[in-house]
This record gives structure tokens, sequence and C-alpha cells, in this order.
């Protein structure tokens, strides 16, 4: 996705993140979520993470953070 205020390189920045799921389309979120399965504690995750816990997003914050929460849970079952 296209981050009309953020420079290249900044993706997994927090603000990225938030723009994806404010703004994002499907396509963006299916980015996003594969982004974390590849690397479920990595700065993708940890961005989404810290985006969950200040903002709301009307319908979708809690199949967010259960969502994460889930891959993580995973990802340390592996481990």
């Amino acid at each position: 996705m296209r981050h009309r205020h953020l420079k290249a390189g900044h993706e997994s920045s927090v603000a990225a993140v938030e723009d994806v799921l404010a703004r994002g389309s499907l396509h963006d979120w299916q980015e996003l979520a594969q982004k974390i399965r590849e690397d479920p504690f990595g700065r993708y995750a940890q961005s989404l993470a810290a985006v969950l816990e200040h903002r709301h997003f009307y319908g979708t914050t809690r199949l967010w953070r259960d969502w994460l929460s889930r891959v993580q849970a995973k990802a340390s079952l592996k481990d």
C-alpha cells in the first residue's frame, strides 16, 4: 500500500500499519497478515499490537487482536 505521509522503508512502522487498518483494502490487509505470519513477533506484529492497544477500528479491532494472539501462540508452540 502506498502511504501518503510516509517515506519508503517505513512500511512496518506503527503509522504505516495504522494506515493499512484505517484505509487499506482487503488486499492490503492480506499483505499485512502474510508479513506477520512470516514473522509473528517481528516489526509488523509489534506495530500491529501497538496500534490495537491505542486505536479502535469499528468491527475489526477485536478480530485483528484475536488473530494476532492465535498466530503468536501457534508460533510459540513451534519453538
